[in-house]
């Protein structure tokens, strides 16, 4: 990972771990890998108890207010207990927890 693209995750990270009560939040993909191009995106999975009851496809909404860079965001939310289930499986999660970079 970059000094800028590490720079902006710590960033993002004081704003959200407090608030959203994130106890896991990992930078995945290309900006992690350190194989980014300028406007890549960024990846993060988050992880918090806050999500038990909220539906899946409405948790990463309010994380957006809280991102005020130009490139794009893209967050994939979990409770931890999914987080451990999908961690064992074959997929995004996995490979983000063995390439990414926990915050």
């Amino acid at each position: 990972m970059d000094k800028q693209s590490a720079k902006i995750a710590k960033e993002f990270s004081k704003r959200i771990k407090k608030k959203f009560g994130v106890q896991k939040l990992i930078l995945f993909g290309s900006r992690a890998r350190g194989d980014n191009f300028k406007n890549s995106d960024y990846d993060f999975i988050v992880v918090s108890d806050k999500f038990k009851h909220i539906k899946f496809i409405l948790r990463a909404s309010d994380f957006y207010e809280y991102w005020d860079k130009k490139t794009d965001l893209e967050i994939i939310c979990y409770t931890p207990e999914e987080f451990e289930r999908k961690k064992k499986q074959i997929g995004i999660v996995k490979t983000a927890v063995e390439e990414g970079v926990e915050i």
